[in-house]
Order: structure tokens, then C-alpha cells, then sequence
């Protein structure tokens, strides 16, 4: 059984360590994190991983629009 805390918290430092990174690229990452006997039960993870990933990418590029705003 994988440990879906440490997949989490894999999954953030990639995050911090590739801030300009993709959505494919994350995927990619989430896969080999995840042993191949173990995928087709666990492609949930991979699956709310990106939609969560989704999020954080649409709210810092709200907030970025919302700086650039202000700036003007």
C-alpha cells in the first residue's frame, strides 16, 4: 500500500522545486511514484493530485494578475 502522506509530501516539494513545471510533467512525477502493481488502484491519486495542482496554478496566476493590478 502506498503512503499517501509521503506521496503528498513528495508531490509538494516537487511543486516548490519546479515552479514553472506542467501539468504532464507532474503527472509524469506522480506515476513513478507509484509502484506498477499498486497504479491501477491507486491512478486516483495521480488523478486529485492534478486537479489540486489545477487550483494552485489558476489561484497564483489570479493573485499575480491581482498584483500587477495594483501596481498599476
Amino acid at each position: 500500500m502506498i503512503d499517501t502522506n509521503e506521496f503528498k509530501r513528495k508531490v509538494k516539494e516537487w511543486v516548490k522545486a519546479n515552479p514553472l513545471g506542467n501539468e504532464q510533467e507532474l503527472s509524469d512525477f506522480c506515476e513513478d511514484l507509484i509502484p506498477p502493481a499498486q497504479f491501477a488502484s491507486q491512478k486516483w491519486l495521480v488523478d486529485q493530485t492534478l486537479h489540486w495542482y489545477r487550483y494552485v496554478v489558476a489561484q497564483r496566476d489570479r493573485l499575480l494578475t491581482l498584483e500587477e493590478e495594483d501596481m498599476n
